[in-house]
């Protein structure tokens, strides 16, 4: 069936270009909407290595029918977190690309050093009309449009080996330590990465989805509105310390890269996890049906249940604004169809990536075959944050209140709203 899926999509893909393309050759640093005969020329793309599948289905369906201009390119596999931050410090890094892949918190960022072009025009028209609400927003700055949403499944819910976990389990974070301690196995958090230690204390039931968000002030510096050093928010890392510190002294608990899930769930070491979509392929394959997701499960402090948080956000494409003009018109025509509906059902069947294209969405071939971690993601989005409002630059660096969940060196309540002063005080500072 799956192969089965992904013919039918290229095969509508096909049908797509001709349309695409019409709809698509115009320059993107000077946007009109004007249609151009311009050839495609070689440019360098940068995305996550697990897209470089679906640039290359879309673009030999394309070529197929488009031999007189084709797309050429150069590719190479980066991170989305890795690829703002490097473009962000020099966008003509040597094999800078003019087509690039980023999460939409990165934005802000690259838009105030002038590296990304806006999209205007007849484009920006296309991806209003076709894209859903929450992505658009992740896309534009300022009340401008500066990428081309590719996915709705920025986000992270619960893995987990039901064969070890069960469903009941699966909703509280002390039952699912529990389990894998008693098992000897372990539970998966990155606990001192940024996009994830805001999970306990962002809680509905704690400081709350709208506890973290940065704005401009009148001079165009950046500064945070947080309140994560609240007296609840002290009560919560007191408890969330003692719980994760032990659990991860004793190896209940696992940090890491997304290699240490996957391998965890193959040796069966790992038996619970807080990823997302780009990782059920894998574990799928390691455990086969007994993989399940979930949202993500409930702390519990006294007879009070806290539901975890999460941040919520799609991935763009964007165009290096410092590329020649000819390489930008060729990275705006890939990205428009890179973006489409026929483009997003590909990236869905190869990399169970959500669309947020309307009618990619709304498709056959997608609600039939929806996958476990995308059901679980929609229960997830009630409990969790934008995260291009919520932040950037300066909060991805604060990673040290994770770090002292896992070291456990604060012990009472006390200590805990000092030490989360400081920490914030630093993103509330006006730069």
């Amino acid at each position: 069936m799956k192969n089965k899926i992904l013919s039918l999509g290229l095969a509508a893909l096909c049908l797509a270009t001709l349309a695409a393309c019409n709809n698509g050759n115009k320059t993107n640093s000077q946007q009109t909407s004007t249609v151009t005969e311009a050839k495609h020329t070689k440019i360098t793309i940068w995305a996550t290595a697990k897209e470089e599948a679906v640039v290359k289905a879309v673009t030999d369906a394309y070529n197929k029918e488009h031999p007189d201009n084709p797309y050429t390119y150069d590719y190479k596999p980066v991170s989305e977190g890795d690829c703002g931050s490097t473009l962000g410090k020099d966008p003509t890094v040597e094999g800078a690309p003019a087509l690039f892949l980023i999460a939409d918190d990165q934005i802000a960022s690259l838009v105030s050093k002038n590296i990304v072009s806006e999209i205007r025009g007849t484009r920006k028209d296309a991806v209003l009309n076709s894209t859903n609400a929450a992505a658009i927003e992740g896309a534009t700055y300022d009340d401008k449009l500066y990428g081309y949403p590719v996915t709705a499944d920025n986000g992270y819910f619960l893995y987990y080996d039901k064969s070890v976990i069960s469903d009941a389990q699966a909703g509280s974070l002390e039952d699912i330590l529990a389990a894998a301690k008693a098992a000897n196995k372990s539970f998966y958090m990155d606990i001192n990465n940024s996009y994830y230690q805001n999970s306990f204390l962002m809680s509905p039931e704690a400081c709350g989805l709208n506890s973290l968000a940065w704005h401009n002030d009148a001079d165009g510096k950046i500064y945070y509105d947080v309140t994560w050093d609240s007296d609840t928010g002290a009560s919560v890392s007191q408890y969330i310390g003692g719980l994760v510190s032990s659990n991860y002294k004793d190896g209940t608990i696992k940090i890491g890269g997304n290699d240490v899930v996957t391998s965890g769930f193959q040796d069966g070491k790992v038996v619970a996890a807080v990823s997302g979509t780009w990782l059920e392929g894998d574990l799928k394959a390691a455990i086969g049906d007994n993989l399940a997701a979930a949202k993500l499960p409930s702390y519990h402090i006294g007879d009070k249940a806290y539901q975890m948080a999460s941040f919520s956000g799609s991935k763009l494409y964007c165009l290096n604004k410092t590329r020649p003009v000819e390489e930008q018109r060729t990275a705006a025509d890939l990205a428009a169809l890179l973006t489409n509906k026929e483009s997003q059902l590909v990236r869905f069947e190869t990399r169970q990536s959500i669309p947020c294209n309307l009618d990619a969405a709304a498709d056959a071939r997608y609600t039939k075959h929806g996958t476990i971690g995308s059901i679980a993601l929609a229960q997830q989005s009630n409990y969790a944050a934008p995260q291009s409002k919520a932040c950037e630059d300066r909060y991805w660096a604060l990673t040290t209140i994770g770090q002292a969940y896992l070291d456990g060196t604060y012990t009472t309540k006390e200590e805990w709203a000092t030490f989360l002063k400081a920490q914030l005080d630093t993103l509330r500072v006006h730069q």
